[in-house]
């Protein structure tokens, strides 16, 4: 009857061995998988590293910074959005300025002051 017992003891430490075997070839397996993952991910950071980074464009003329505010007298801001320049010219109108107007910055570059 110790017999069997032996037995059946060296036999479940056989399982437990093939088990860790087994572990140890998931695991092996499981990275190899991430080193790929890794890998495909270095490669693809280093691809947008060396693209050249473009500004974005724009989505029409209003958004390019090509308007300016003017006055009566000068040319008062330039090198601006249509929103930036209608935005100016609300605050300039809110102090007193009269006469304003947007243009473009070639237009405004024609204005004498």
């Amino acid at each position: 009857m110790l017999e069997f017992g032996k037995h059946e003891s060296l036999m479940r430490i056989q399982e437990m061995k093939s088990g860790f075997l087994h572990l140890k070839k998931t695991v092996e397996i499981e990275r190899l998988d991430d080193f790929f993952e890794i890998a495909a991910e270095q490669d693809e950071l280093n691809e947008r590293e060396s693209e050249p980074i473009l500004p974005p464009t724009p989505a029409c003329e209003l958004d390019e910074p090509r308007w300016s505010v003017v006055s009566f007298d000068q040319l008062e801001a330039g090198g601006l959005n249509y929103r930036q320049a209608a935005k100016l010219m609300n605050e300039l109108n809110f102090h007193g300025m009269s006469g304003l107007c947007i243009v473009t910055d070639e237009a405004a570059s024609r204005i004498r002051g």
